[in-house]
């Protein structure tokens, strides 16, 4: 059995992150809309720069395609890479 004040200290702990929680998910959502808005707005914006660019020079068009593609596969990767990596450091905590 562990000693009164580390009970206490445990009870205090999941409060404050239970009230944190409750505070910090309508924050979050807020971020994450503004985070989507803006990088709308971002994509809009190049997409427009990308298609000007291929109506004065449309012999870069394969070029561009083919670092998009490239940039596609890198994201994906280290994308999977991460989630390993998290999963594995999960593991090694249950131990």
């Amino acid at each position: 059995m562990s000693p009164r004040w580390l009970r206490v200290l445990r009870l205090w702990r999941v409060r404050a992150r239970r009230r944190l929680q409750l505070w910090a998910a309508p924050l979050w959502r807020l971020n994450t809309w503004m985070l989507l808005a803006t990088a709308a707005l971002i994509g809009f914006e190049g997409l427009e720069v990308l298609l000007g660019t291929f109506l004065m020079a449309p012999e870069l068009l394969p070029v561009a395609l083919l670092a998009l593609a490239v940039f596609w596969a890198c994201r994906e990767g280290v994308g999977r890479g991460i989630h390993r990596l998290l999963s594995r450091v999960r593991a090694l905590r249950r131990r």
